[in-house]
């Protein structure tokens, strides 16, 4: 589907930017180059249950940031690969015989998305492509009445997935040349805990992401 459709597309893209600016730009040489960037900002982390419906979940919010890299193809499409580190999880909060209680899974993951950037316009580009994750740390903590405890999971369970590939979608405002704000949405393809556990359903992350990038 990927090869028949979107691949005939990029290439009448390119071509039609490429013959756009020849007629254009007369002898001038104004092609873009290669340049890498820093980006950063707010995650607001979600989960998708896969086998409890009775298991609520509310936002957990975080931190996302890292290097971005943008490659051209030429003027209206390039390559976008990215190194981030990126906080995900979710907070259940609810009632117990023990009284309220609030429980957080904070997971810090390694993400490397491979973007697409297709910009129809200079103020704007929109990225889609694939992203493989690696789960860096958990920690969870949970507070009822005034019981807490906190906890480092250790990642060597064999419950708990730490290679997982995932989607990303999103759009970025140009502000001016090297300043830029974005929006992401990231989706794991694979369950984060494997069969889920009498406390912690199975899942999939997802998360919106929303921050300020700058380009050299």
């Amino acid at each position: 589907m990927f090869a028949k459709h979107i691949l005939p597309a990029m290439l009448a893209l390119c071509l039609s930017s490429a013959a756009f600016s020849q007629e254009n730009s007369g002898h001038q040489h104004d092609e873009p180059g290669p340049r890498i960037g820093l980006k950063g900002g707010l995650s607001i982390a979600t989960i998708i249950k896969t086998n409890d419906n009775n298991f609520s979940s509310t936002p957990l919010y975080g931190f996302n940031g890292g290097v971005v890299l943008q490659l051209p193809l030429c003027k209206a499409i390039s390559l976008q690969p990215e190194i981030l580190f990126s906080q995900k999880g979710f907070r259940s909060k609810g009632s117990s015989l023990t009284g309220d209680y609030d429980y957080r899974r904070y997971l810090n993951f390694l993400d490397i998305p491979l973007l697409l950037r297709i910009n129809p316009s200079k103020e704007l580009g929109f990225v889609v492509g694939p992203q493989y994750s690696y789960l860096l740390a958990t920690h969870t903590k949970f507070t009822s009445g005034t019981a807490s405890y906190e906890e480092t999971v250790k990642n060597e369970n064999d419950n708990i997935t730490k290679n997982i590939f995932g989607g990303v979608i999103g759009l970025d405002i140009n502000l001016n040349d090297n300043v830029f704000l974005y929006g992401r949405y990231t989706m794991d393809f694979r369950r984060n805990n494997g069969d889920g556990t009498s406390s912690t359903p199975a899942y999939r992350n997802q998360v919106i992401q929303i921050g300020l990038g700058v380009l050299f």
